[in-house]
């Protein structure tokens, strides 16, 4: 026992070898906290490469949902798109499947979890480490205006896979309103708003009611129309009212009842040679009686013998007679530009007299007469009524610095391209398109006379009107920005008919004065309810551009009115596949680039789909982004492309 105190007291005063103890102790925890730190830091890295995954899964899901239903299509693009960034294996986890969920409308929720092995920390009984990971993603609204401007032209009849595509395009519409009523609902229990516009265009567009009701002064009063005036110089006469004078004559000698009978109705007339007056005598049995009468004309009181068979007999003589004034009768027609003044035409319920034709008139005083000013001078004329359909004739533009080439500045001049120009003069203002009193002439002539009967280079419009000439047609009305419930656009929609040319710069010209916040609507906005607003101008289209030399379109007949190419154009061949037209029709792409440059100078972002056509460089360049524009080829695709839109208008974003 001695031993073993003495043992211990020379160890505790003997120090050498003690470090080594003392490290070998240390070693516990620092290899804990270095195997921890190893093991920790690749649970931070596992969960940031999850945690982006999940967020790409959650943005991928929300693109996709439709009509706000969480569906198999929903859920499989976030399981793929998370398993493509979160693979199977990645720092030695074993495969996740995430969580997919809708716990709002709008809104994807994506949840995923699993684990991480370790490697140090496994010494010490912890064999894997927990990774958790949640986000949400839902579409931003603001206020928002959607304009769509719709392509109705002839060809959208035609039907592609057993569908018109005029119904494919109205389907399609209602899959994008569809598509954004959630968003619509949400929107207004916000005191926001979600509005759309329509502009339905061919070779015009029916705009005229609403710039009239917006201000009277939008529209003039006149419209310059290639039309015809009837020219009176042919001599004629038309007779005055004839002055009468009547008294009794009486019978020679003596009259039986029968012959006095006779002799009172007997007629006899004699007439002159116009401009000398004209006599007519007639006799009757009195000043007020055709017939014979016993007591008045045979025997009777007062006569010199009123017994026997012999009596006295009398008759009623009129003598009447006609002077004549010197008229014209129709000569000729003119067929040249007439500036008509309407009055109260494009006033509601208003309407407008015309003549059809000349012939058979009235002789009139000599000089011409326009096709309002001849059917209010004559009573016998074949005369009709026109009324406003709404569709205009395009402002004042520059034919000359508007040549077909590559320039996006707009002439000063050219206000038919003036999104935001309010009018203040006659040029500034637009006129209303009648086509009653439209009239084609030779092509290039600024006037031709020509016999009374025309041939076809004189035919009006309406008469010659088919739907394969398409020499006029006028959409259907479009429609202001405003809150649409489903069945107002539906049963809007369905009232659209297909007609008319493609006439693209026509409908972008208006695309972007529905969307505009200034002009003659200004319904665009900025700021609504101190939130800001965006807004989008839908553009589609069938078809490329087109322009005719014989259509009367918002410019007028070209080969008449000359107003986009000038008097070179139409001159020699009206075909659409004439040198001439070519030229026309690169003048009218021009003005489609003007336009569109000017629409997203408003603000407005610009989408462009082509309805079963390719897009040419205009049209693609037309959308505000590459991913703008599109082309489809079908109902199914077209339908899919405008859900498409509805998803993407919006700011696409992560919530949580």
């Amino acid at each position: 026992m001695a031993f073993l105190r003495r043992l211990i007291a020379s160890l505790s005063r003997d120090t050498r070898g003690n470090v080594l103890a003392i490290v070998g102790a240390a070693l516990v925890p620092l290899v804990i906290m270095i195997g921890s730190g190893i093991d920790l830091s690749r649970a931070y890295m596992a969960k940031a490469k999850m945690q982006s995954a999940c967020d790409a899964a959650s943005l991928a899901a929300r693109q996709v949902l439709k009509d706000d239903t969480l569906d198999e299509s929903v859920t499989e693009t976030a399981e793929q798109f998370f398993h493509f960034n979160y693979p199977k294996g990645v720092y030695g986890s074993s495969e996740v499947t995430p969580l997919v969920s809708k716990p709002a409308a709008g809104v994807i929720r994506v949840v995923a979890e699993g684990d991480v092995p370790t490697s140090i920390m496994r010494m010490f009984g912890y064999d894997t480490l927990p990774v958790a990971v949640n986000c949400d993603a839902e579409l931003s609204f603001v206020n928002t205006d959607i304009t769509l401007v719709l392509d109705v032209t002839g060809s959208m009849d035609d039907s592609l896979d057993g569908t018109k595509k005029i119904v494919s395009m109205r389907e399609a519409v209602l899959a994008l309103y569809d598509e954004l009523t959630p968003i619509q609902t949400q929107l207004q229990s916000q005191g926001l708003r979600l509005r759309y516009s329509v502009v339905p265009y061919s070779s015009t567009v029916n705009v005229g009611r609403l710039l009239y009701s917006a201000n009277p002064n939008n529209i003039s009063s006149t419209a310059n129309i290639s039309s015809r005036v009837a020219n009176f110089y042919d001599t004629a006469y038309a007779p005055k009212e004839p002055t009468s004078q009547g008294a009794w004559q009486y019978a020679s000698g003596t009259s039986s009842k029968e012959s006095c009978k006779n002799w009172v109705g007997e007629d006899s007339e004699s007439q002159g040679t116009p401009p000398n007056p004209t006599t007519v005598t007639r006799y009757q049995g009195t000043a007020s009686s055709t017939g014979f009468e016993r007591s008045q004309n045979w025997g009777w009181s007062g006569a010199p013998d009123t017994s026997g068979p012999d009596r006295s007999c009398r008759r009623w003589k009129i003598v009447e007679t006609t002077e004549y004034e010197e008229r014209r009768a129709l000569s000729s027609w003119t067929y040249r530009n007439v500036s008509y003044t309407l009055g109260d035409f494009v006033k509601s319920g208003g309407s407008v007299a015309y003549a059809k034709t000349g012939e058979g008139t009235t002789p009139l005083p000599g000089r011409s007469y326009d096709l309002i000013e001849l059917a209010n001078a004559v009573t016998d004329g074949n005369i009709a009524t026109a009324t406003w359909n709404g569709c205009i004739q395009a402002r004042k533009t520059n034919r000359t610095a508007i040549d077909g080439g590559t320039s996006l500045s707009i002439p000063s001049d050219a206000y038919d391209l003036d999104i935001d120009r309010l009018p203040t003069s006659e040029d500034t203002r637009w006129q209303p398109m009648v086509p009653e009193l439209a009239y084609r002439r030779v092509a290039g002539a600024t006037s031709n006379t020509w016999a009374t009967s025309a041939t076809s280079e004189y035919a009006a419009l309406m008469a010659d009107y088919t739907y394969e000439s398409g020499y006029y047609s006028c959409p259907a009305e479009a429609r202001r920005l405003t809150e649409w419930s489903r069945g107002g656009l539906e049963t809007y929609l369905n009232g659209l008919q297909a007609n008319g040319g493609t006439y693209l710069d026509v409908g972008m010209i208006w695309g972007g004065r529905f969307s505009s916040t200034g002009g003659v609507f200004g319904d665009g906005c900025d700021f609504y309810n101190s939130m800001p607003c965006n807004r989008h101008i839908i553009f589609m289209t069938d078809g490329f551009q087109t322009a005719y030399c014989n259509v009367y379109s918002a410019y007028g007949i070209e080969r008449n009115d000359m107003r986009v190419k000038g008097s070179t154009n139409c001159t020699s061949d009206n075909s659409s596949t004439s040198a001439v037209t070519a030229q026309l029709v690169e003048r009218h792409e021009q003005r489609f680039r003007m336009a569109c440059n000017a629409a997203k100078a408003t603000g407005a972002s610009l989408w462009v789909i082509g309805f079963d056509t390719a897009l040419s460089t205009d049209l693609a360049n037309c959308a505000s982004s590459t991913n703008q524009a599109s082309t489809v080829g079908d109902r199914a695709a077209l339908i899919a492309r405008f859900r498409e839109i509805g998803n993407q208008i919006g700011a696409l974003r992560l919530t949580r």
